[in-house]
């Protein structure tokens, strides 16, 4: 199995990237990239390359593409951030021209909160965008693609979601020594009010995996 991530030799995304991958001779490859961004141009530009990178030696080796992505990214009323409509692009790219692969699709992990303080800060404070999202924790999400992978779950799209709703700011205010002052940052527009009443929420027939936050921030503490 090889897992394609934004290591040194991925990050640009060169031209050898697919023969260095076939060169592995790998039976599945899963596709992890990411880039942090809310620029829709940037966003589609480098996840519809990775896909094509990934799908490309997929092909050529005869691998099983299984692509991470997030829940409810494709939803029309979140298109307006960026980075979600360079997801529904890479999700398109990955099952064009009929191509076989596996899409498994998450909410946010329990990492954001700590991520999005680092990514939001200026100087003392880090902007807390408003969300309500179920996050979930990464170990859960990483055993399911290992069943993806392994071929022990075989839907062409696979989605899991944490087991409590509950906002990114109380998410970030249960943090420990964040190191930095959260300050509330209310999203204007369509986006913003989907983002705020629910739209990355599970609907009712996903699965849900894993401990829930609260629990999984204790268990890190010891």
């Amino acid at each position: 199995m090889t897992r394609m991530s934004r290591s040194s030799g991925f990050d640009v995304l060169a031209d050898e990237a697919a023969g260095r991958l076939v060169s592995e001779r790998p039976d599945v490859i899963v596709e992890a990239t990411g880039r942090f961004t809310t620029s829709r141009r940037r966003a589609t530009d480098f996840f519809t390359r990775s896909t094509a990178v990934v799908g490309a030696a997929a092909e050529r080796s005869g691998a099983r593409h299984v692509l991470l992505s997030i829940l409810n990214c494709t939803r029309p009323e979140v298109q307006g951030y960026g980075y979600f409509a360079g997801k529904t692009a890479q999700e398109r790219a990955a099952v064009a021209d009929g191509r076989d692969a596996t899409i498994v699709r998450s909410t946010q992990w329990f990492e954001f909160a700590a991520q999005n303080l680092e990514r939001m800060r200026v100087g003392p404070v880090a902007f807390v965008p408003g969300m309500t999202i179920a996050p979930v924790a990464l170990a859960a999400v990483a055993t399911v693609i290992a069943e993806v992978a392994t071929g022990h779950r075989t839907e062409p799209v696979v989605e899991v979601a944490g087991p409590e709703s509950m906002s990114l700011w109380a998410m970030t205010t249960a943090l420990p020594h964040p190191g930095v002052a959260p300050v509330p940052l209310p999203i204007p527009g369509r986006t913003g009010r989907a983002f705020r009443d629910g739209a990355l929420l599970p609907e009712p027939e996903v699965e849900v995996v894993g401990p829930a936050f609260r629990e999984w921030l204790a268990a890190a503490r010891r």
